[in-house]
């Protein structure tokens, strides 16, 4: 099925934002441009611009056209990779706070996710993660205590989560889960955004041997950076995946590769 001339327009523009043909701060080509580029409408021309706008990834100024936004950090999507290795992938110094290193019982929600019975203990750790100075990202893990026995011993703001998740098993299987959230008070703080602020939220669910062993949920500062990705669509589940950077994804029951955390 042909896809609509306005959605055509859109995806356009997404993947010149992928690539980086497109920087925050460049201008997009006029509507009468991309009139004549794609022989459409302005009516085609205008959806295609304000869905992106209304997505956060251009913003338009009266008077003198539209614009990509200031987003400053792109991180990958499909991967869920350790936010120090993409910091320092991109140039960027990074920090690690460590809130909380801990053993105890969660919220019944944690252990339904975590397949385990009512008052079972696990392994957490609460960690806000920094880029040259400036938060980008609030991290929570749990781990299930038998795979993970010395996880109290390790010093979380020297040595990752993900490389010590990573050196302790090899996964088999991974759901990936992204949504997107407005900021509660207690995240605002902790990102040092404003409060109703939009955040990405991605939740990872590892499983080694049959048995969900950890679970993963990092929150973004939306405004800050933006999620992408490159792949080969044969290589995913029935299909492709688009890089848009609120895609919601659930990859269930597609092997991991080693040391994915």
């Amino acid at each position: 099925m042909t896809q609509p001339r306005y959605l055509q327009i859109k995806n356009e523009i997404l993947h010149q934002l992928q690539t980086g043909d497109l920087q925050p701060e460049d201008r997009i080509p006029s509507e009468h441009q991309l009139c004549k580029q794609f022989h459409v409408s302005r009516l085609t021309v205008q959806r295609a611009i304000r869905e992106l706008v209304s997505h956060g990834l251009l913003r338009r100024v009266q008077g003198s056209g539209t614009f990509v936004t200031n987003f400053t950090h792109r991180f990958s999507l499909i991967e869920v990779r350790d936010v120090v290795e993409e910091i320092r992938r991109l140039g960027g110094e990074a920090t690690t706070e460590v809130l909380l290193h801990r053993r105890f019982t969660p919220h019944e929600d944690v252990l339904k996710l975590l397949e385990l019975e009512p008052g079972t203990e696990v392994f957490h750790v609460a960690l806000v993660q920094s880029m040259d100075g400036e938060p980008v990202a609030y991290e929570e893990r749990f781990a299930i205590l038998d795979v993970y026995a010395d996880f109290l011993d390790q010093d979380f703001s020297k040595r990752s989560v993900f490389d010590y998740l990573a050196s302790r098993s090899v996964l088999e299987d991974v759901e990936n889960v992204v949504s997107a959230a407005l900021a509660d008070k207690r995240m605002a703080t902790m990102l040092e955004i404003d409060p109703t602020e939009a955040c990405v939220r991605v939740q990872r669910r590892n499983w080694y041997r049959g048995q969900c062993v950890t679970l993963t949920r990092i929150t973004y500062a939306g405004t800050r950076q933006v999620l992408a990705s490159r792949y080969r669509p044969y290589e995913t589940e029935k299909g492709h995946l688009s890089g848009y950077p609120s895609l919601l994804r659930t990859a269930r029951n597609e092997p991991a590769k080693t040391g994915e955390v």
